[in-house]
Parts: C-alpha cells; sequence; structure tokens
C-alpha cells in the first residue's frame, strides 16, 4: 500500500495593516458653560444624548430671538444627530404657566370685556376713560414728565431722546423708550382733531389702557380657561413658525400645566432633603445659604452675578412678593396664588410652581438625575439655569445633573439689543416677509452659535451673495448633467477617462471633506464648514469656466460627486434639499397629494415652441430678413425665462439649458425688462427725431410756395419796399441800414431759390 503524501499547509500571504500619513483625526469639542471652554464631548450612554431645550414662555409673537436660539440649537442638533450618529432624545418644554402669561392673559381679558367689546364707536366716555389711563401711565412709567399731559407731552417725547442725559436714562430705565412710545402712540389719539377709525384708536390705546384696567380689576378675574386660552394660541402660533423654519420638533415636548402634581412632588422632596422651606403665606423658597453651606456649589454657571439683585428679581416674576424670604438670593419654588392668579392643591394650600422649578422637573421625568446637553439663551444663564442646577441637585442630592451646557449668544438687529419685554422685537413673521427661510438659517449656521450675533446689513448681504452663488452653481451642474444625459441618449461618445484637471479637483473634494470634518469637531463650527463649501465651490466654477472655453473636456462625475456632498452637508445644517441631492429645494407649497399632470406641467413651455414654430414658418413662407427670424429666437429665449429655463449659447454655437430657481429668474427676467426697456426708449427717440425732421420739412414745403416779392410784405415792420419787395424803409418810416439790406437780401435770394425750385416741381 501507497504511503499517502503529506500537503504542505497553503498560508496566505502576509497582511500589512495600514498606516494613517495624515495627523490624528480631530475629536470633538463643545464648548461648555460650566468651565467657559471647549472640552471634549462625552456622552453618559455611548452612541445616546440626553438633552434638555429651554421652550418658549408663550405669552405673545416668537420673535428674532427665538429663531436665534431655536434654528441655532437645531443646527447643533443636526450635526450631532447626523453626522456624527448620537441618538438623541431631545425634551423641550413649553411654559403655559408664568407671571408674563398671567398678566398678558389677565390684560388682554379685562380690555376685551371693559373696552374693545364696549364701544364700537368712539364717544366722549371713552375718550374719557382713555385719557384716565394715559395720565395713570404717565404717572406710573414716566415720571420723568412733569408738564401738562395735554399741551406739553407731545412736545416731551419728541425732543427727550435729544436730552444730554438721554443714554443714562436708558441704562438705568432700558424700558423708557417703550413707555414713552406707548404713550405718544395713546396721547395721539386721544388729543387728534381726526382719531380715525375706532379700530385704529382702541389699537392705539391698548398698552396704556391694560396697565390701568390690571390694577383696578386684576384681581376679579378668576376662570381658569382665561389663564389656558392665550397660551394655547400662542404656542400653536410658535410651533407653525419653527415649522416654517425647519427647525426639528422635539422627540418629547413638556408642558407645565401637565406637571402640577410632579412639581408638587419634587418640591416636597427638596424640602425633606433641607433645602426648602414654607413661608407663613403658602410659598416655598429654596435655601440658598444651607445649600452653599453643604458640599454643594450655587451659581455654578455664573458666580458673578449671584448677588445681582435686578436680575433675581427679574427671574422671581413681577408678582412675586417675597417679604418671607430667609435670604435675598432664596427664590420661589411653589407661590401662594393671589386674587387673579390661576392656583393648584398643594399641601402648603394653593399655589402654583415657581418658573425655575418646572424646567428642573419636567427635564428630570424624561432625563432622570443626569443628562448630557442642557441648552438656552445666555440670557437664561443667572438666575434661571443656575437655580435649575441648584434645585435638581438639592433634589437628587448630587454634584452635576447637567455635563454640558451649551448657551447661544445674544441676537441684536442692527446694533440694538432686542428683547421682547421692551416690545423692540422684530416678529418671525415679519422677518419672514423680508428674507426667505434659507436666508435666515444661512445667517445662524454662519455664525458661532455661541457667540452674539448682530443681524446687520452687511451679514445680510454676505449671506445672499453666498446663497446666490450656491444657486448658480447647482443650476449649472444641473444643466450640464442634463445636457450630458441628452448627449448619451442620442448615442453620442462621451469620455470618461479623467485627467489631471479631475484628479485635482477630487483632491480639492477631499481637503473640503477634512475641513469640514475639522469644522463640525471644533465646536460644531457651521460657519467654517460653509467657507470650506464656498471655496470648493469656486474651484468647481473654475473649472467649468476652463470646460466652457474648451480649454478642458469637462467630465461630469467629478461635478456630480462634489454637488452631491455638498447637498448632503447642506442637508445635515438643515437646509431643504432636493431629492435627486443636486441643489437647493426650491419649490413652493407644501406636499398635498394635489400633484399637477404632465399635461398641465409640458403645456406652457409647448406653447411656446408651437407659437415660435409659427413664426419662424411664417417668415420662411414671406422669405422674410434673416434678422426676423433671429427676433424670434430671441423672443422664445424671452418666454422661456419666465417659466424658469435659460438658454446660454456657447462657443461651439449650441445652447445650455438652464432650469433657474425663483431668485435667478427674476434677475433674467429684470434684465430683459432693463433691455426692453432701453430698446424702446432708443426707438421712442427715433420716432421724435423723424417727426420733427417730418415736421421740418413741411414747414420747408410751405415756405417755398411763398413769392419771394412777397416775404417782407409785413407793414407792421416796413413801410417801403423796391421793385423785387426788399424793404427799403421800417414801419417808422426810417431808411434801412445797410447791414441790415444785406440780411433781407440774403434771405430774398434763399427765398427765391425755394419759390424757383418749387415752381419746377409745378412743372
Amino acid at each position: 500500500m501507497a504511503t499517502p503524501i503529506k500537503k504542505t499547509p497553503v498560508k496566505q500571504p502576509e497582511w500589512f495593516a495600514p498606516v494613517n500619513k495624515n495627523d490624528q483625526k480631530p475629536t470633538l469639542k463643545i464648548y461648555n458653560s460650566l468651565t467657559r471652554s471647549k472640552e471634549d464631548f462625552h456622552t453618559i450612554r455611548p452612541g445616546h444624548i440626553s438633552w434638555y431645550s429651554c421652550g418658549p414662555t408663550v405669552y405673545d409673537h416668537s420673535h428674532m430671538g427665538h429663531a436665534r436660539n431655536y434654528v441655532s440649537t437645531d443646527i447643533c442638533r443636526r450635526i450631532l444627530q447626523d453626522y456624527f450618529g448620537y441618538n438623541i432624545k431631545f425634551v423641550q418644554n413649553v411654559t403655559d404657566i408664568d407671571d408674563k402669561i398671567i398678566i398678558a392673559a389677565r390684560q388682554q381679558y379685562l380690555f376685551e370685556q371693559k373696552v374693545s367689546n364696549v364701544y364700537t364707536q368712539l364717544n366722549d366716555e371713552l375718550l374719557q376713560n382713555s385719557k384716565r389711563f394715559l395720565s395713570s401711565y404717565i404717572e406710573k412709567n414716566l415720571p420723568e414728565f412733569t408738564g401738562s399731559i395735554e399741551s406739553e407731552f407731545d412736545q416731551w417725547s419728541k425732543t427727550i431722546n435729544t436730552q444730554s442725559n438721554y443714554e443714562t436714562l436708558v441704562k438705568e430705565k432700558p424700558k423708557l423708550p417703550m413707555y414713552v412710545k406707548a404713550a405718544t402712540v395713546a396721547h395721539q389719539a386721544v388729543y387728534s382733531k381726526a382719531p380715525g377709525s375706532i379700530e385704529e384708536f382702541l389699537a392705539a390705546i391698548k398698552d396704556t389702557a391694560m396697565p390701568y384696567l390690571d390694577s383696578q380689576y386684576g384681581s376679579t378675574v378668576t376662570d381658569p380657561e382665561i389663564f389656558r386660552k392665550l397660551p394655547a394660541y400662542w404656542e400653536k402660533r410658535y410651533n407653525e413658525d419653527m415649522a416654517r423654519l425647519n427647525v426639528l420638533p422635539p422627540t418629547v415636548t413638556t408642558r407645565v400645566s401637565e406637571y402640577i402634581p410632579d412639581i408638587v412632588a419634587y418640591v416636597d422632596r427638596i424640602i425633606e432633603n433641607g433645602y426648602g422651606y414654607r413661608t407663613d403665606d403658602g410659598s416655598v423658597y429654596f435655601d440658598t445659604a444651607k445649600y452653599e453651606h453643604s458640599h454643594h456649589d450655587y451659581a455654578k454657571l455664573q458666580p458673578w452675578n449671584k448677588g445681582d439683585m435686578s436680575l433675581i428679581n427679574d427671574g422671581e416674576g413681577s408678582l412675586t412678593a417675597g417679604n418671607a424670604k430667609k435670604n435675598p438670593s432664596d427664590f420661589a419654588l411653589w407661590k401662594a396664588s393671589k386674587p387673579g392668579e390661576p392656583s393648584w392643591e398643594s399641601k402648603w394650600g394653593k399655589g402654583r410652581p415657581g418658573w425655575h422649578i418646572e424646567c428642573s422637573v419636567m427635564a428630570s421625568d424624561i432625563t432622570g438625575e443626569q443628562m448630557d446637553i442642557h441648552s438656552g439663551g445666555i440670557d437664561l444663564c443667572f438666575p434661571h439655569h443656575d437655580n435649575e442646577l441648584a434645585q435638581s441637585e438639592a433634589y437628587y442630592d448630587n454634584r452635576q445633573w447637567v455635563n454640558y451646557f451649551m448657551h447661544n449668544g445674544h441676537l441684536h438687529i442692527q446694533g440694538q439689543k432686542m428683547s421682547k419685554s421692551l416690545k423692540n422685537f422684530i416678529t418671525i413673521d415679519e422677518a419672514l416677509r423680508d428674507f426667505s427661510s434659507r436666508q435666515l438659517r444661512l445667517v445662524f449656521a454662519l455664525s458661532p452659535w455661541d457667540k452674539p450675533l448682530d443681524f446687520k446689513d452687511s451679514l445680510i448681504n454676505e449671506v445672499k451673495s453666498i446663497e446666490s452663488s450656491f444657486s448658480k452653481f447647482f443650476t449649472n451642474v444641473r444643466a450640464l448633467d442634463s445636457d450630458y444625459k441628452h448627449t448619451v441618449e442620442e448615442g453620442g461618445f462621451v469620455s470618461r477617462k479623467i485627467t489631471e484637471v479631475e484628479k485635482q479637483l477630487y483632491d480639492d473634494l477631499a481637503i473640503a471633506q477634512d475641513e469640514v470634518d475639522t469644522a463640525f469637531n471644533d465646536n460644531l463650527s457651521s460657519g467654517q464648514a460653509l467657507r470650506a463649501i464656498q471655496e470648493l465651490i469656486s474651484k468647481a466654477n473654475n473649472y467649468i469656466q476652463l470646460a466652457t472655453l474648451n480649454k478642458v473636456e469637462l467630465r461630469i462625475e467629478v461635478l456630480l460627486a462634489i454637488t452631491n456632498w455638498i447637498v448632503k452637508i447642506l442637508n445635515i445644517l438643515g437646509f431643504e434639499t432636493r431629492p435627486d441631492r443636486l441643489g437647493w429645494n426650491d419649490s413652493t407649497g407644501g406636499n398635498n397629494g394635489d400633484a399637477a399632470s404632465t399635461e398641465d406641467i409640458a403645456l406652457p413651455y409647448v406653447k411656446a415652441l408651437s407659437q415660435f414654430r409659427d413664426s419662424v414658418r411664417g417668415l420662411a413662407i414671406a422669405k422674410a430678413d434673416m434678422k426676423e427670424i433671429l427676433n424670434a429666437c430671441d423672443s422664445i429665449r424671452s418666454q422661456l425665462v419666465n417659466l424658469g429655463v435659460s438658454l446660454d449659447d456657447r462657443p461651439n454655437g449650441s445652447a445650455l439649458v438652464k432650469f433657474l430657481n425663483e431668485q435667478e429668474k427674476q434677475q433674467l427676467i429684470e434684465q430683459q425688462e432693463a433691455k426692453a426697456k432701453a430698446i424702446a426708449e432708443k426707438e421712442r427717440k427715433k420716432q421724435e427725431q423723424a417727426l420733427a425732421q417730418a415736421k421740418k420739412e413741411q414747414e420747408r414745403l410751405e415756405k417755398m410756395k411763398t413769392p419771394p416779392s412777397e416775404l417782407f410784405k409785413d407793414s407792421s415792420l416796413y413801410s417801403e419796399w423796391d421793385q423785387d419787395g426788399i424793404p427799403v424803409t421800417d414801419a417808422k418810416g426810417e431808411k434801412i441800414s445797410n447791414s441790415m439790406r444785406k440780411k433781407l437780401t440774403k434771405q430774398f435770394e434763399k427765398q427765391k431759390a425755394l419759390y424757383d425750385e418749387y415752381l419746377k416741381s409745378q412743372q
């Protein structure tokens, strides 16, 4: 029997692990208000983020300050979620119980019941009441004015801002301009000789009437529905505004009014832990001194502000008495309700939650004893967020309830700080009349989320320029892609071999991708990312320009790779993009399922082409001049621009077809209108010149009919003539001078030549 041959084991060759020749990939860092520096970002649960965002207090219009806060937060959220791949549980509250809401609801109700629903026309009673409202308003809010309201206030209000100490007054009393404005508007209506319609009058006196009515009748307002109606309305409006700005809805939305039992239990535990105390009126306060003398730190975010009573009192609300507090820095956990305020049962008596406790309870319910991120506007640092931290860490008796605090910077409009309380704000609805949602998002995306932002003309101009450059690039790429597909469909040969030019452009794409990655890792810097994209677009445009000049043969693949990646990043930043990933989504209206039929969509284009065919066919039959056919070509080009299509002539004689967005379409239409206007003006001047020439010729023909002997037969000018009819003496009988006779003789000879020409034409 043969001995079996042993086979040598076959091994795979050695594999060499790749070596990264570049620097180490950047790590994600986020600016943390708790340390006032950028910190490495680590989550409690790997791959997951628990995030609580302070939501709106709903009692009035959402304004540009809200837009800055929530859009900037939305951009950060999208980067962490869609770029870094975190699973985010995003919790946001709606504050529907608050001093501002109570006052606004009460005042609105009283104005309706006592004024707007009572008076259908201006009468003496309403006028006298309005004077009383105005007098009370000025006495309370403008003690700087000491003259006669009727005869002197108007002039005072016009000149107060010219006073040397005006800036000091405003610094000490920020609401002064608001008070002056409200009183001025009411004064002009009350003392006007032509007050206008009743609706205009009521709108003018409203701001002065409501505080007076509230002071007189506020305690009588007890119906809970009154305090529910107003925040419900403004919450709906807020949600609509956020949808228009393409802000992602929260994963979880919480309302204060639905958390009252939880708040009572939370406050009770803080008391049990030794950090809260009840006062005689049934309120409960947080003991800041006791808290600080334990193992806790109070005012972690802004310790330098913890003694600032103006901030503390503002945080407590205008309806909080606070006379029984142990320490001025103590803040309300539970407020005993007074007449004219909504109330709920508790073990301390009827009352309502303090402002700060609301967020602690709602956030804790969803995120537990510790969360990854807490966000809000920078103005909430102290006392609101510092008090949240204190009461939550007192509740859990831990050292760190929030790991990262992200605060959006202040928003200024043309250098002026905007505030709802000062009534100098621009509503989101107003802003969206002047700017698109995309433009507003670009404003916020270009600016660091944690730094102040000044919404000024130079920034708006920069945003519009960037938007235009992006749009033009996308339009060109879509047109080139369509042209490429048409060539392939027609059986044309298209080379796919790339040259050094395309290789460089692919390298430029890789560089931009690294720059965007670095930007996002560096505190979610969307502005740096957009500028890297802007630079890449510039390089791609240079490539397209070279191809247009036939210096290189264009390869569409590299442009599609660049465009698809750019659109991916724009989509991550929350910009609405096309499904084909070739640019912005410029469609208007919602997806309501009423899509137009193919016939409806095609009809305007087919009709334009049909009219062009008819025109060219008619010209050809008539053997018209070539210029008329070229004019017909220009006409169809103009019609297509109105339909959102541009035909760009190229050196090889063909046209590049572009589908325009609304902005580009309007720009071309305006250019065409300007050109047409210039041509029409030129034609008008030409016609005027022709008419003037014709008139001049007609006058010459009429003059030709006059015999030269009759040319000077005017007795009012002359009294004697010679045998030819040339004047010898003037009307006074004085002899004509030699120089004058020479002039008259020249005119005679000229007329004789004209008359001879006339006689000849009659033969």
